[in-house]
């Protein structure tokens, strides 16, 4: 009889437990992930930045390497609406893309120029990030995937 409600009462627990992590998850969608101003971060001695108005701190040393150098002045971040943070600096090649995880960054794409980026500045836009080298007045339209061609306006 011990057994049985033991038993009972094991089965019940079981069932009670099933019911709490089986319940409905909660999904909010159409999430905004933009930070609508690029963030100009100095790199401190370890080559880590912070940025204390969207709170990221991480080290650009990977970048720099991947770059071939070993040092920056500054460097440019700025996160589109899909949640991708593009970072890229004065003399870079590239611009970087990155894709958030837990505890990281996960490189998804690198946007190649050939001329490089003299004076690189991002701005938001509503479907975009736009990237204009101030030192020659070109204007790109990247998303995680690379440079996007221009939309015609007919």
């Amino acid at each position: 009889m011990v057994q049985k409600q033991l038993l009972t009462l094991f089965m019940g627990v079981v069932l009670m437990l099933g019911i709490i992590s089986c319940g409905p998850s909660l999904v909010i969608q159409n999430v905004d992930y933009a930070h609508p101003i690029e963030s100009v971060l100095e790199p401190d001695s370890d080559n880590m930045v912070h940025d204390d108005r969207y709170a990221i701190d991480f080290s650009i040393a990977p970048i720099l390497e991947e770059e071939g150098t070993t040092s920056v002045d500054e460097i440019r971040l700025i996160r589109n609406t899909a949640g991708y943070y593009f970072v890229t600096a004065n003399g870079f090649s590239n611009v970087y893309v990155f894709s958030p995880a837990e505890s990281e960054l996960k490189l998804k794409n690198t946007i190649e120029f050939e001329t490089g980026l003299s004076e690189p500045a991002f701005n938001q836009r509503e479907d975009f990030i736009e990237l204009v080298d101030l030192a020659n007045g070109e204007t790109y339209r990247l998303n995680h995937e690379g440079i996007q061609e221009e939309e015609d306006s007919e």
